[in-house]
């Protein structure tokens, strides 16, 4: 984190005169480094600030969106290589999956209906 404001070069503050901390954008912040234990006291321009942090940011969604697309490719190429394999075998992947998703669901409604069944017998214990 490096200092943004620069009273030196700024219009406003030649308006404005007097000291940087009389400045409407002026604002100071202390920053722990991750790597340092010292606190660091930051003078920042806040519209300075702002673009920085937007760009920071914009950056970081760049390479989120980035890496999303490799995962969705890379998603995209197992599914292409699983039905080849499934055809080569001779298994019909679409019905297994189907399958094995009501057999998830079958399990879920057994355990709702176990946690049912025991708060029933909770309820009728207490009163």
């Amino acid at each position: 984190m490096e200092n943004t404001c620069n009273y030196k070069e700024c219009k406003l503050f030649d308006l404005l005169g007097g000291s940087p901390e009389q400045c409407p954008n002026y604002m100071e912040s202390w920053w722990r480094p991750s790597n340092d234990n010292k606190p660091i006291l930051v003078r920042d321009c806040a519209p300075r600030r702002t673009l920085l942090m937007i760009q920071d940011l914009s950056n970081r969604l760049v390479g989120v969106q980035k890496s999303q697309e490799e995962q969705r490719d890379e998603s995209t190429w197992v599914q292409v290589v699983a039905e080849v394999l499934g055809k080569n075998s001779g298994v019909n992947l679409n019905a297994f999956v189907k399958e094995r998703q009501r057999l998830q669901n079958v399990e879920k409604l057994k355990l709702e209906q176990g946690d049912d069944s025991v708060r029933a017998q909770d309820e009728n214990e207490v009163t």
